[in-house]
């Protein structure tokens, strides 16, 4: 351990002494950033907000697509769990937030092509969030409700590939270990001012372990035109389809030391997995009016239909049919005092039924219930440039209505109806010190409402747990940057502390084993620091750093007589240590080394039980061949290269000691990309 703080503190100071900036070598960006991702488009010099902004154009070529984590692992605060488990997707937590979500992303705001990913209660899945096209991602490290609402205590913006020189072709096949396989066909095509994409992937794996393998397809079209200099109209389509993913479950110590492969029996005897089928259609348009105004609108809708098994016996076997809507607008008027007034409409209807599940087999229905969330939020933001000095400062009102219709009437009525509002201002300084240098501090507010499924999630069977609070969020940070500084280097230091009031948490009852249900501490309380780095040592090798450390407590927790204030909050390391080293050559021979190291993670309230650090080394190596007219990208990966033990994912507060799910030792992937 003593070697390992040696290690960490050398590159620290290594960031400290290259001037170094948080993003991978050829996404990033070190002409001028501008960003959107803050409402108005500025310079991130401007900003007074923690930002990153990575452009993929480049990376796509030897991705192996597979996971969120590729591309955004390296952002300091950010911390990615669960990539192998697809019945139950990727965990994301910013600064601690959304590390209790279960199942896909939890208290972070997901936008794509500005429109909202996340669902109006704060849900957001990654099996139709099409890796293959991403151009560009930008990521708010803070607490945004401001600007986004509810679940925003972090904000990532995905933008699809739109506006291109040309038309082309690309094709893509890749396997590896545990029989990973993509294939994937993209067509780009332009005419005159109008833009096609169409994407058409399958992914597929067996899984480290055994009962985890799934399948996905994945359908998307989208069409861009520039309708004037100053007009544009967007629509999108994305259809998924993924037939099953198994979920092998949390193991005890003992289960993994004896076989870390193998799947949790009871798992397996239930045939615990899910299928999904999920579709959405949206649209979006932009127009100035004159020099200084200018409109946006969105709207989109979507459905989602899961069938899910659990491995309990009294509903066990989940249907669940999503429809969900939104559309939002607002006007920007640019000048001295740059200010967007907007709006934004959610709405989400469930319908959710259970049944017991008779070791894998459909049983009596035991519930069928409709739920619904809906929402408007209005807001004001405002941008002043005075000098040196940038004045941000935002105001966002938020209405939400949570009811549930029980339709199961045998076993009573639990028909109820719930309302959350909220009010979230926030106020951001900037002071550019230099050209290419700033400090920065903000002060914003945050609130997240429980969603339709941990609502339902009640010990009584049915209805709403009508304990459940939304958690409030008060945060500060202050921060430095350099900018293209010293042979094209980059650094940001980060400061951040936030205070939470009644977190929603989730835990197990040992009278209803194997379900997950949720309660709200008292008070809760973050702070830590940000360091994040990119020094070009010369035109053919980069360096990329991040660190980040911080406290997560309870302040004040207590639960059924156990007090666990000063605890730590399980399921968020101490510390994240990333470092990468890319070399490319003239001849576009691509060599990556990236290294990751995982702090110490707590996996119960009670801080009885710690998962101890882990390291990663992994690999890649790519080459651009030209042959006529076509691009041949062949490429090779080798992940987790000395066969480390660690832990893909901790299930939190776990029943019986089964917080662990083996992440893979070494694993090989490689293949091959045209474009024509």
């Amino acid at each position: 351990m003593h070697n390992k703080k040696k290690i960490i503190a050398i590159f620290i100071l290594q960031v400290f002494f290259c001037y170094s900036q948080n993003s991978n070598k050829d996404n990033i960006q070190l002409k001028e950033v501008v960003v959107s991702i803050t409402k108005i488009k500025d310079s991130l010099k401007n900003s007074p907000f923690s930002i990153s902004s990575i452009n993929y154009s480049k990376f796509q070529s030897t991705a192996q697509q597979f996971y969120l984590s590729e591309y955004i692992e390296r952002i300091p605060g950010l911390f990615i769990s669960n990539d192998n488990n697809f019945a139950q997707d990727s965990r994301v937590s910013i600064r601690g937030f959304g590390s209790r979500a279960n199942f896909g992303i939890r208290g972070i705001k997901l936008i794509v092509d500005g429109v909202p990913e996340t669902t109006p209660d704060g849900q957001s899945q990654l099996d139709n969030l099409n890796l293959e096209i991403i151009k560009k991602i930008e990521i708010i490290r803070g607490t945004s409700s401001s600007l986004y609402g509810n679940s925003s205590a972090g904000v990532i913006r995905i933008e699809y590939i739109s506006d291109f020189d040309k038309s082309f072709s690309k094709i893509g096949y890749s396997l590896g270990s545990n029989n990973q396989t993509k294939k994937q066909v993209l067509f780009g095509i332009k005419n005159k001012q109008t833009y096609y994409t169409f994407l058409l992937s399958e992914t597929k794996s067996d899984g480290y372990r055994d009962f985890g393998n799934f399948k996905n397809l994945n359908f998307n079209l989208k069409v861009k035109k520039n309708i004037s200099k100053d007009t544009w109209l967007g629509f999108n389509f994305n259809l998924v389809n993924s037939p099953y993913a198994n979920d092998p479950g949390g193991l005890t110590i003992q289960e993994v030391e004896q076989n870390r492969k193998q799947a949790r029996e009871r798992n397996v005897l239930y045939k615990t997995q899910e299928d999904i089928n999920h579709y959405k259609i949206s649209s979006s348009y932009n127009k100035k009016l004159n020099k200084k105004l200018s409109f946006s609108t969105y709207a989109f809708i979507s459905k989602r239909n899961f069938n899910g098994k659990i491995p309990v016996k009294r509903g066990g076997v989940i249907d669940l049919k999503r429809n969900y809507w939104g559309v939002g607008g607002n006007l920007l008027l640019e000048s001295k005092l740059k200010t967007q007034l907007g709006f934004d409409i959610g709405n989400q209807n469930d319908l959710r039924k259970r049944y017991n599940n008779e070791l894998g087999i459909i049983g009596d229905q035991v519930l069928d219930q409709h739920e619904k969330f809906s929402n408007l939020g209005v807001y004001l933001v405002n941008n002043y440039d005075l000098n040196k000095f940038t004045f941000s400062s935002g105001l966002r009102y938020d209405t939400n209505k949570v009811s549930l219709e029980d339709l199961y009437l045998s076993d009573g009525n639990s028909s109820d109806i719930i309302k959350l509002n909220s009010f979230n201002p926030s106020f951001g300084i900037n002071y550019k010190i230099k050209k290419n240098s700033r400090l920065f501090a903000n002060i914003s507010t945050g609130f997240e409402t429980p969603t339709l499924n941990e609502f339902s999630s009640s010990p009584i069977g049915s209805g709403f747990n009508k304990k459940l609070k939304s958690q409030k969020t008060i945060s500060f940070e202050f921060g430095f940057s350099l900018f293209n500084s010293f042979k094209k280097s980059n650094i940001d230091i980060v400061y951040f502390n936030s205070l939470t009031k009644n977190e929603v948490l989730s835990y197990e009852d040992e009278n209803f084993p194997n379900q997950k249900f949720y309660n709200n501490a008292g008070k809760s309380k973050r702070n830590g620091f940000e360091i994040s780095g990119y020094f070009n040592i010369n035109k053919f090798i980069n360096i990329n750093v991040s660190y980040s450390t911080g406290k997560y407590i309870f302040k004040e927790f207590v639960d059924n007589g156990s007090n666990f204030s000063g605890n730590n909050i399980p399921g968020i390391p101490n510390n994240i240590l990333t470092l990468s080293l890319e070399y490319k050559t003239k001849n576009e021979l691509l060599l990556n080394l990236n290294f990751k190291s995982i702090g110490d993670i707590y996996a119960n309230n009670s801080n009885t039980v710690v998962i101890t650090d882990s390291n990663t080394l992994n690999i890649k190596i790519g080459k651009e061949f030209q042959l006529s007219k076509t691009s041949i990208y062949p490429f090779f990966i080798i992940n987790n290269i000395f066969e480390n033990n660690y832990y893909d994912n901790i299930r939190i507060n776990a029943f019986g000691g089964r917080y662990y799910e083996p992440a893979p030792k070494r694993t090989i992937f490689g293949g091959i990309k045209f474009t024509l």
